[in-house]
């Protein structure tokens, strides 16, 4: 073998390492960016299994510090709720309250 060769084969070589880098680097940025997403996907909202009791949902029949249901984007009128079962009260609370978009 030549010297030349040596150095051609090594120079080969290195690029397929700097590839094999960008991938495991793509690839872990991207598993942790869709582990992210579904977290926070679980963690907003109960399993869609059904509804939740209003025992589980913490509810109460009137506001928490100004939030109430029919300020709510789970909310539905007259008196339902997406994610607790039951009749809900317009001016009822729960844990899983989330303000309408202003």
């Amino acid at each position: 073998m030549k010297k030349d060769d040596d150095v051609n084969h090594g120079s080969a070589a290195s690029n397929r390492v700097l590839s094999r880098r960008s991938f495991l680097r793509v690839s872990v940025a991207g598993a942790a960016i869709a582990s992210a997403g579904g977290l926070s996907a679980c963690m907003s909202r109960p399993m869609a299994a059904g509804k939740t009791s209003k025992a589980e949902a913490a509810y109460q029949d009137t506001p928490n510090r100004g939030q109430r249901c029919a300020g709510c984007t789970h909310f539905q009128k007259p008196n339902g709720c997406e994610i607790v079962t039951g009749e809900i009260s317009p001016n009822g609370w729960c844990r899983f309250y989330e303000a309408l978009p202003a």
